[in-house]
């Protein structure tokens, strides 16, 4: 855009908001909306002030219906596809008009604004695209929302910064920092970790050893991930199971980080997981994963409970041997009918406060009453 026609398009907006400050603003959009043939530039600025109007001045919900009716172009994807780097060149000349006149919180309203749009993850994508600079404090404005908005609308914003991100990978790290720190959008939290920062097992075993509360309101679409997750952890667990010195610290935080995921969100072993974790129970010397598995088993019975031949002959062999001290208290307490204990010791074992399935213990329980030590032979 040329100075002069730059210079036009600033003379005509300005007037466009003292036209509205006198009138009110939805009778001068009227007003400049019936004044020949429009170009779309004007018309975006427009758009921008009514949004960044609306959000200062409406309640979310009112504001969210207002700027989805009203909004024509900037709502459009076929309009953004087609005019592409211009628009944002506009969005960022509307932010310097603002600033000129002594707004400084432009970005701030705009970028709320910006997510009850279905054309969110364009705008941002673009903004991002052309502010190597200033992405961070896009990324940080809609930070700042997720208090301020309903819970309602958490899914746009982690979609618009996840968005960025796609934009600036590098960045990921820095902002799940940052998400965590501020105990927010846990979904776009578990992304990141799938996707970019791939540091799976320090992450989750970080997480779990705090009040994780506020990461367990995961919606269903972190679920692909947690599955993703579970499997890069069992890859690695039977990568450990097949070498010949098995390093057990990295094996028991692998454990600890893949009991997380499937306590708490519900992920389902495979057949040939639960194998690998019974050869990992006949196999270890390890105290430490010794109790770690037998927790494992007790959360997921119903998918060991399938190996069940294979898990009798390995718990067996444990009753009997010095490892741990951990199996004759379990077949104590289900002898005793002491379920609480049993519960209250996975929980001391894996220092998580984890849902325990009450229908997986009872059927523990049977099998380990059935356990026959002296009769059984390990599983190689």
């Amino acid at each position: 855009m040329n100075t002069q026609l730059q210079h036009d398009l600033i003379a005509k907006y300005t007037e466009f908001k003292n036209t509205a400050t006198k009138i009110g603003l939805e009778e001068a959009l009227v007003q400049y909306k019936t004044v020949g043939q429009q170009d779309w530039k004007f018309e975006v600025l427009c758009e921008l002030y009514f949004i960044q109007f609306t959000v200062k001045t409406e309640p979310i919900d009112r504001a969210n219906k207002n700027i989805r009716s009203v909004t024509r172009l900037l709502n459009n994807e076929a309009f953004l596809k087609e005019n592409g780097m211009l628009v944002v060149d506009i969005i960022e000349l509307f932010d310097e008009i603002e600033g000129d006149q002594g707004n400084l919180l432009s970005w701030k309203y705009l970028l709320e604004g910006f997510i009850h749009l279905s054309t969110r993850s364009e705008i941002i994508k673009g903004l991002a695209k052309n502010n190597e600079i200033t992405y961070k404090e896009f990324i940080d404005h809609l930070l700042h929302c997720v208090h301020r908005l309903d819970s309602r609308y958490s899914i746009q914003l982690s979609e618009m910064i996840y968005k960025a991100i796609e934009e600036y990978p590098e960045y990921a790290f820095v902002l799940r920092f940052k998400l965590a720190e501020m105990r927010i959008l846990p979904d776009l939290i578990t992304r990141l970790t799938v996707v970019y920062c791939r540091d799976t097992v320090e992450f989750l075993n970080g997480i779990f050893y705090t009040n994780s509360t506020w990461f367990l309101a995961q919606s269903v679409n972190s679920g692909q991930y947690f599955v993703k997750m579970k499997n890069r952890i069992m890859a690695s667990i039977e990568s450990n199971v097949q070498s010949e010195q098995m390093n057990t610290v990295a094996v028991s935080f692998a454990l600890r980080a893949l009991i997380g995921i499937v306590a708490y969100f519900g992920i389902k072993l495979k057949e040939d997981e639960v194998a690998v974790c019974i050869k990992l129970l006949g196999k270890t010397r390890s105290e430490r994963l010794v109790k770690l598995l037998l927790c494992l088993i007790l959360l997921s019975a119903d998918q060991f409970l399938r190996k069940q031949n294979d898990l009798s002959k390995v718990l067996s062999q444990l009753l009997q041997s010095e490892i741990s001290e951990m199996p004759l208290l379990i077949l104590v307490y289900f002898q005793t009918d002491a379920i609480q204990q049993v519960e209250d010791m996975i929980r001391s074992v894996l220092s998580m406060q984890v849902p325990i399935p009450k229908l997986g213990l009872f059927e523990m329980q049977k099998l380990f009453r059935s356990l026959k030590p002296a009769a059984a032979t390990a599983v190689v």
